[in-house]
C-alpha cells in the first residue's frame, strides 16, 4: 500500500544561481530565461533526490517505504497494524534482534506491542519438559481486544524472537497485573482467582 506521500523538500537554488554565472553575452532576457528554465529543472530534480533520501529515514518514510525498511530489518507488518505502531517497531528493530532468543528479548518485543510479560519455563513445574515455556501478558500501553488479528500478532512476535530450540506451551492474557506472584498458578488465596478470569490465547 502506498499510503500518504511525504511532501517534497523545496529547493530554490539553481533557478537563481545559473543566470548569475552566465557570461555577459548570455545575460540578456532570452539567455536569462533559458538558464532560469534549466535551473528550475535542476531544482525539481534536487527536490526529488532530497525527498528520496529522507524517505530512507524511518521517522520520515511514507507507508510504502516504511514497509520496505521493515523488510530490510527482517520485520513484517501484521494485518491491521496501525501505521504508528508499525513505525515504532521498525525503529525498535535493533533492540528486537539484539536480544532475540532470550527471555529479556521476548519481553522487549512484547513491550513494543504494548504488553508487559512474564516468561515461565515449563521445567519449573514439570522437569520432563525442558524446552517449553509459558508466556503471561498483561496491559502496559494497550489491552488485548479479543480479535484474532491481535492474537496472531502476539503469537507471531513470540515465535519470531524465541530461541530456536524452544517451544511455546501456553500463552495467557491477564487483564490485571503486574504478575509479581506465581504466574503458573494465577491464583491468590487459592482456589479463588484474583481479578478477571485470564484468557488463554494458545493453545
Amino acid at each position: 500500500m502506498a499510503g500518504e506521500e511525504i511532501p517534497l523538500v523545496p529547493v530554490a537554488l539553481y533557478q537563481a544561481w545559473l543566470p548569475e554565472l552566465a557570461p555577459p553575452w548570455l545575460q540578456g532576457p532570452r539567455g536569462h530565461a533559458l538558464l532560469a528554465g534549466w535551473g528550475q529543472a535542476l531544482d525539481q530534480h534536487a527536490s526529488l533526490l532530497t525527498t528520496a533520501i529522507l524517505a530512507r529515514f524511518v521517522q520520515q518514510a511514507p507507508e510504502d517505504a516504511l514497509n520496505l525498511l521493515g523488510a530490510e530489518r527482517g520485520l513484517g507488518r501484521y494485518p491491521e497494524e496501525a501505521l504508528g505502531t508499525w513505525r515504532d517497531r521498525v525503529l525498535g528493530a535493533w533492540e528486537f534482534w539484539r536480544w532475540s532468543g532470550t527471555e529479556f528479548g521476548m519481553r522487549t518485543a512484547l513491550a513494543q506491542l504494548g504488553y508487559d510479560a512474564a516468561v515461565v519455563p515449563v521445567w519449573t513445574y514439570d522437569a520432563t519438559r525442558w524446552s517449553e515455556f509459558d508466556v503471561y501478558i498483561y496491559p502496559m500501553t494497550r489491552s488485548y481486544d479479543g480479535s484474532t488479528a491481535e492474537r496472531n500478532r502476539i503469537l507471531g512476535v513470540i515465535n519470531q524472537v524465541k530461541a530456536a530450540h524452544t517451544r511455546l506451551a501456553k500463552l495467557t492474557y491477564v487483564s490485571f497485573g503486574p504478575l509479581t506472584w506465581d504466574p503458573p498458578g494465577l491464583t491468590w488465596d487459592a482456589p479463588a482467582v484474583w481479578g478477571d478470569t485470564p484468557v488463554q490465547l494458545f493453545p
